[in-house]
């Protein structure tokens, strides 16, 4: 699936500036020259940002439960609450997402927003969906990288469909000719297929973040009003690419930041009781080195 994504990119790249505007830097036009050349510098570097994004996307962990926590106080409670979970007329909220929460597949306690992923085999935090476009799980810490990838890529398909539409209306009208047609008209069809995919995608993603919502919560939004985990657009866009405006296109989180998002989720409980994990808690600590 790598190899099948970076090489439409590279198709469309191909397509765009060797075809296409790197011919025309040598039609000896100044003006041409200028406008061949904004192209080229224009979408050499949005392939460049739609590559970096997908293969951090692909390669970085989503984040998963450290190993041994639980969200009580104690080893001791959260032994207590295990046994009562096995008890027939134990009863607790299960539409409720605050709600103390233990994973059977893994026999491990999760946090809120965690889900188990049967792809990878364990439980992924704020898990969001498994992307077969990435393969790789999109959770907590790789659900940045994944927007920016569908921001960049619907960029990219834009501006490919409308810088070779006039060529593919001359291929059809049979007066482009060369080894390097098909090339455009191929191109042209595919991005703007993707364009409206990739649109749609983005708007659905924008919708669940302004809520802060993931693809698996959507459903039980629905039933849970209000959202306890909504505190607004701009605290919602924040959790999710951070506070410096610098680095928020670009895909990396520095460690501190990962820091903040591991605590954010690990800091959490079930219960009133819960246990309060804090940025320098060996668990945050272990699942740094996990990623």
């Amino acid at each position: 699936m790598v190899l099948i994504v970076v090489g439409i990119v590279g198709f469309t790249y191909y397509a765009v500036v060797p075809a296409t505007y790197g011919p025309m830097l040598r039609s000896g036009n100044l003006l041409k020259i200028f406008g061949s050349l904004l192209v080229v510098v224009w979408f050499t570097i949005l392939v460049i940002m739609i590559v970096w994004s997908y293969l951090i996307t692909v390669s970085t962990d989503p984040g998963g439960v450290p190993p041994g926590w639980h969200p009580f106080s104690d080893d001791q409670q959260a032994r207590i609450e295990l046994e009562r979970l096995s008890y027939s007329n134990y009863y607790f909220d299960r539409r409720d997402p605050r709600r103390p929460r233990f994973c059977k597949r893994c026999q491990a306690w999760k946090p809120e927003r965690a889900h188990h992923c049967s792809v990878s085999g364990r439980c992924i935090l704020k898990m969001d969906h498994y992307c077969i476009w990435v393969i790789n799980c999109v959770g907590l810490l790789n659900y940045k990288f994944f927007l920016l990838f569908l921001f960049y890529a619907f960029l990219g398909s834009t501006s490919c469909f409308f810088l070779l539409l006039s060529s593919m209306i001359q291929f059809l009208q049979g007066k482009l000719f060369g080894p390097s047609s098909p090339f455009i008209f191929i191109s042209v069809i595919l991005n703007f297929a993707f364009m409206l995919a990739l649109a749609g995608f983005m708007i659905m993603h924008f919708q669940m973040m302004s809520a802060n919502c993931t693809t698996i919560e959507m459903y039980e939004k629905d039933r849970i009003h209000p959202w306890p985990y909504n505190r607004g657009l701009k605290r919602n866009f924040e959790d999710v690419f951070g506070r410096s405006k610098v680095r928020w296109f670009l895909p990396f989180y520095t460690k501190e930041e990962k820091r903040l998002l591991l605590d954010s989720c690990l800091h959490q409980g079930g219960s009133s009781s819960s246990t309060k994990v804090s940025a320098t808690s060996p668990l945050i600590h272990s699942s740094l080195n996990q990623v």
